[in-house]
Formats: C-alpha cells, sequence, structure tokens
C-alpha cells in the first residue's frame, strides 16, 4: 500500500508529463555497431578512391630508345652503327624513325641522343640505303665500326657567333623602330628580315624537310609561324621569335656537349 503523499506525488508527476513514460520507452541510442560499421565503410571507399599515381606531362611525348619494326628478326640480320652528329633531340629522331620505317630491311632501331648514335638491325647488304635515308633528311650517318671503343665525337666545326648577334640587334632594332615610330614601315621590314636570314635559315631548311615527309615538327611549325607573321605584317614579332627560338636551339644542343 503506498503512502497518500508518495502515491499523490507520483500522480501529480504523470499529470505534469504524461509522455516521459512514453518517450523513455521509444527514444534510442543508436547502435554502436552501425556507427563502426559506417566507419569501416569511409575507410573501405577511400581505400578504393586512392589517387594513381602522378604522371609527368612529358611522359606520354617521350620518345623510346628502342623501335621496333620486326616482329622476330630475320637470320642474316644484323648491326650497324652510326654517328649522327645532327641528331640531339626527340625531333630528329622522329624523322629516322619515320623515315627508316619505311625502309625495306630495317627491323630495329636503337637511339642513343646524348652521344648521337644511331643502331640499325636490318638485313640488308649495305648499309647505303639507310644512309642515304638519313641523308635527304639533312644529316649525316657515319658508320661506326661494330665492336669498336665508343670514340669521342669529333667537335663540330666552330660557329660564328656574329650571325646570332646581327640578328638579336636587328630583332631589337626592329622593336623600337615600330614601337617608337622612328621610321616607315619598310624600315622595320628591312630590319626584321635581316635577323630572320641572320638565323633562321637553319630552322627553314628543316621545316621544309619536316613538310616534305609529312612531319609537323617544331621546326616546321616554327617556319609557319614566323611566315604567317610576316604575311600579316608582323614584322618586329617575326623577327623576335625566330631570334629566341634560334637562341633556345643553341643552348639545347650545347646541353647534349
Amino acid at each position: 500500500m503506498l503512502d497518500p503523499i508518495v502515491a499523490t506525488g507520483c500522480s501529480l508527476g504523470n499529470k505534469q508529463n504524461p509522455g516521459a513514460h512514453r518517450m523513455g520507452t521509444t527514444i534510442k541510442n543508436p547502435p554502436a555497431h552501425d556507427h563502426d560499421h559506417e566507419h569501416d565503410h569511409v575507410a573501405h571507399e577511400h581505400e578504393q578512391k586512392s589517387p594513381e599515381p602522378a604522371r609527368s606531362c612529358c611522359s606520354s611525348d617521350a620518345q623510346p630508345a628502342v623501335v621496333t619494326f620486326a616482329e622476330a628478326p630475320t637470320s642474316g640480320s644484323r648491326l650497324s652503327n652510326f654517328r649522327i652528329e645532327a641528331m640531339d633531340c626527340p625531333t630528329e629522331q622522329t624523322l629516322i624513325q619515320n623515315k627508316l620505317g619505311k625502309l625495306a630491311g630495317v627491323q630495329k632501331l636503337e637511339f642513343n641522343l646524348i652521344n648521337r648514335l644511331l643502331g640499325v638491325w636490318h638485313d640488308l647488304p649495305s648499309t647505303d640505303p639507310i644512309r642515304e635515308a638519313i641523308s635527304s633528311l639533312g644529316m649525316q650517318a657515319d658508320p661506326v665500326e661494330e665492336g669498336a671503343a665508343p670514340a669521342a665525337s669529333a667537335p663540330a666545326p666552330a660557329k660564328h657567333w656574329w650571325p646570332l648577334a646581327l640578328s638579336g640587334v636587328t630583332a631589337l632594332g626592329a622593336e623600337v623602330v615600330h614601337l617608337a615610330s622612328l621610321g616607315p614601315t619598310w624600315v622595320v621590314a628591312l630590319l626584321a628580315l635581316v635577323s630572320i636570314f641572320s638565323c633562321g635559315l637553319t630552322t627553314y631548311k628543316k621545316g621544309w624537310i619536316a613538310l616534305k615527309n609529312f612531319n609537323l615538327n617544331i621546326n616546321a611549325l616554327m617556319s609557319i609561324a614566323v611566315t604567317g607573321a610576316i604575311l600579316i605584317g608582323q614584322w618586329p614579332e617575326a623577327a623576335m621569335v625566330m631570334f629566341l627560338f634560334t637562341v633556345a636551339e643553341l643552348i639545347e644542343a650545347k646541353s647534349l656537349d
């Protein structure tokens, strides 16, 4: 039997909060298992979505050291090595690769751009067709005896510095005359042409060879860009672009020496 005071207190408490009992029975804490499972799931997603290894922006454009044209070498295949002084970057490698790839009997090419060496696996009776094909690209292939110690390359003929200096001075002069309106247009054009022909003939020659072989390499693109600038009357820009490109080519060649 309940004490009257206690019974009265209980009844009053139930009247003041009639849903307390119901709320106490319906509110439940989320199961710990679900929380742990959620974390496991998130961790699993992190493992699945781990980033791929970073790739170099140039990795897809890097030329392979060995290029194979035949699945298996023939019984009479042999290796002929050549030193090509003009082969110092992937631009020349691509030209040689495309040219020799069309030559019957050539099976594999091995490029060494640092030492300017080319190894050709072939079954040709002589190396004359190979040398003629490379010569048509404006490059000279000197045979290297098989098994001989790699001799140091002969020093390249000293190039005169004054054509490049003249090109830079006249290109800068064309810019100054044009921007400061110090002379008529024909003066700007004359200065630009002197600059372009002082240093850009080699680029034009390489660009023409590339276009003849259906290869849009950097020399072909630069020749087209400079010619286009000339045709629209942008003489100072044409001269400066050709001068800076020649300087960049010179620095690249020196870095391999």
